[in-house]
């Protein structure tokens, strides 16, 4: 069995492109950037078809698959175009900005139990992170009681020059700590029960963006753990995603080279984890998504993922919003 694909925006869709183009059981691969040159550069380099008009994919019915990496605003629209023409939807992180849009797509899939959805929260498949994982099923840290994550993006040129200025209220939850968010379901399997957040804009001050560029949320998880995260854009640091989890036997704490594992309250008793944090290959769980659409197996899995941690993230912007704690209302 074989499926046909198409790929919107050629920036980050370029890593899928190089995963699609690797996939034994992908036959045809259309292509298409709102910018014509992309399309037809990326068309030539890898061998595939550029499209003219985007609605070339959205309308091909032999396209079974598509993978969304345009702009953050252009998610929605074109998630909506997928799901109307029965197309499995594999989008980058945030698929939604607004409730409104991640509701009604919620509902559809509800009708559409053929159709699988997922987005590329590309931290589970982190080496060192998969690792953590283990450790943290196999109580060898003990009981976990605090986590603590930091989206450092190390980018601040790409956020005052770039799209994102175009986008009214640009949220860096969505933008970037929806990873941590994502990666604090992921490791520790229990639900955020309710979020306080607060914001700033020091850094991006007097410049084209003009949204809160560093947020902090403190939160709650519903086995009592409490949690942090940080969604820092305009920092002077290198872009890594900063993570340590306290257990009452060991602390996890994360290096961009290495991890330690400490074992004593003394400073040198610790041990490395040498597991890779990065590079991360975008593609990765785009592959594990195709054999899973090919098998028909982890659709619902796969959606609760996705709607779970959107559910955290539109609570935090709405903490923000209106300066109070938000009880998580989970998509049902």
């Amino acid at each position: 069995m074989y499926l046909n694909a198409g790929i919107i925006g050629l920036g980050v869709g370029e890593e899928h492109l190089k995963c699609l183009k690797k996939n034994r059981q992908i036959k045809t691969i259309k292509i298409f950037d709102k910018n014509p040159r992309k399309t037809t550069f990326f068309a030539k380099k890898y061998k595939v078809y550029g499209c003219k008009n985007i609605n070339e994919i959205f309308d091909d019915n032999q396209i079974k698959v598509v993978c969304i990496a345009s702009n953050d605003d252009d998610h929605s629209n074109h998630i909506q175009k997928c799901l109307k023409n029965d197309k499995h939807t594999f989008v980058e992180k945030p698929a939604f900005l607004k409730v409104s849009d991640a509701k009604k797509t919620f509902n559809t899939l509800k009708n559409k139990k053929h159709i699988f959805f997922y987005t590329n929260h590309i931290l589970r498949k982190s080496e060192r992170f998969k690792k953590l994982q283990s450790l943290i099923n196999q109580k060898t840290l003990g009981k976990i009681y605090y986590f603590e994550g930091d989206y450092n993006y190390g980018r601040l040129n790409k956020i005052i020059n770039g799209w994102r200025t175009n986008i009214k209220n640009y949220s860096v939850t969505l933008g970037g700590g929806i990873h941590l968010i994502d990666l604090s379901n992921f490791l520790l399997n229990e639900k955020i029960t309710e979020v306080k957040s607060y914001s700033n804009r020091i850094v991006t001050k007097n410049t084209n963006f003009k949204s809160q560029d560093c947020i902090v949320t403190i939160m709650k998880f519903k086995n009592n753990i409490i949690g942090k995260i940080t969604s820092n854009f305009g920092c002077v640091y290198p872009h890594f995603h900063k993570l340590n989890i306290y257990g009452t036997k060991k602390t996890f704490e994360n290096h961009i080279d290495f991890a330690k594992i400490f074992t004593h309250r003394d400073k040198n008793t610790f041990y490395k984890l040498n597991e890779k944090y990065k590079p991360l290959n975008k593609g990765l769980l785009l592959d594990e998504f195709l054999k899973s659409i090919l098998s028909n197996k982890n659709r619902n899995k796969y959606i609760k993922e996705v709607f779970d941690c959107l559910s955290v993230c539109f609570a935090i912007d709405t903490s923000i919003k209106n300066n109070k704690t938000i009880k998580i209302k989970y998509f049902k």
